[in-house]
């Protein structure tokens, strides 16, 4: 091989690097942009949560205080069970704190973000943290929380963008898990653990931990996986109100429970096999995310571990717009 066929090949491999090194660069510039713009995001978020700015912050509470006047006289720890869900409609609640959580994580692993695919990561769970802090977007995760106090209410209070229990149980030939299914399945309340025998059962947070005592039985995870109702959380919220390590651990959930399944010659249905019905305006939206995940998957190669876990509706990524505004003041 001649000088000059040496030259030119180490010529390129120069110019190669150079031009990697610049689009790392841009990338980290763009990353680090994304965090201050994230930043600004979720503290208006908090802002806007303390004042009262969001529709049905107001309507948790108030659905609260209508829920208690209907306990009077039962245990103590009921009643701290429906403050604890109304924390939602503060900046103290378990979804708001969520979010400052993951921020602060993706501020304090970003000194150690390499390579490309890295920053894209990185870029991704920010973009998530950020259609997450829209005032929409959290005006409808509270529908969730104001359904469970609507159904503690025997039927007194009407949920909202929702159908009645006994509508959304026949239209998604659904069982009945009792007061709080709204909220299975929601890293916010709790987690699916195993027992001995290797089957996962939903584990409520300490402070959610009275739900137990209202189901008839711990939630199975197969069972729920075939016959879970409708939830704002599980139809389209999960794929910005999700951590990284959250989304590991339901995928690790669902390949466990795949397995078990398995060995014991039993056919397992992914709790996100389909889109269960709940309100008009939320099953469009999932239709519309389902559409910008089909388009993007194709074009940015997520593995199928992810695809595992958001099913045929939606990405990190994917535009969260809906019909609706919750908001009653701009952002």
């Amino acid at each position: 091989m001649t000088r000059t066929v040496h030259f030119f090949l180490l010529l390129l491999s120069l110019v190669l690097l150079v031009a990697c090194t610049s689009k790392e660069q841009l990338a980290m510039e763009q990353l680090s942009e994304s965090i201050r713009q994230t930043e600004h995001d979720v503290v208006q978020l908090g802002v806007h949560i303390d004042k009262g700015h969001i529709a049905n912050t107001r309507k948790l509470l108030d659905y609260g205080e209508a829920v208690k006047a209907l306990l009077v006289g039962q245990p103590p720890k009921l009643i701290n069970l429906v403050d604890t869900l109304t924390l939602d409609a503060t900046s103290k609640g378990p979804i708001y704190t969520g979010l400052k959580a993951r921020l602060a994580d993706a501020k304090a692993n970003y000194q150690t973000v390499k390579g490309l695919a890295m920053i894209q990561s990185a870029l991704d769970e920010l973009g998530a943290i950020k259609e997450a802090s829209s005032m929409n977007n959290y005006g409808w995760m509270l529908t969730d929380p104001i359904n469970v106090l609507a159904d503690m209410s025997e039927g007194k209070l009407a949920r909202v963008e929702a159908m009645s229990k006994e509508a959304s149980l026949k239209a998604n030939n659904a069982q009945d898990f009792g007061a709080g299914s709204q909220l299975v399945g929601n890293p916010s309340y709790g987690q699916w653990k195993q027992n001995s025998s290797g089957h996962s059962f939903w584990h409520w947070y300490g402070q959610y931990a009275f739900f137990s005592s209202m189901f008839r039985q711990p939630i199975n995870y197969g069972n729920w996986s075939r016959q879970r109702d409708y939830s704002y959380y599980n139809e389209a919220g999960r794929y910005n109100y999700t951590s990284p390590a959250q989304e590991k651990a339901i995928i690790r959930t669902e390949k466990q429970t795949r397995q078990k399944f398995k060995q014991s010659g039993k056919s397992f249905t992914s709790p996100y096999a389909k889109t269960n019905t709940g309100s008009a305006r939320s099953t469009m939206k999932s239709k519309k995310v389902a559409q910008s995940f089909s388009s993007s998957y194709s074009k940015s190669g997520k593995s199928a571990k992810s695809s595992s876990f958001f099913g045929s509706a939606g990405s990190r990524n994917s535009s969260s717009s809906t019909s609706r505004s919750f908001s009653g003041g701009g952002k």
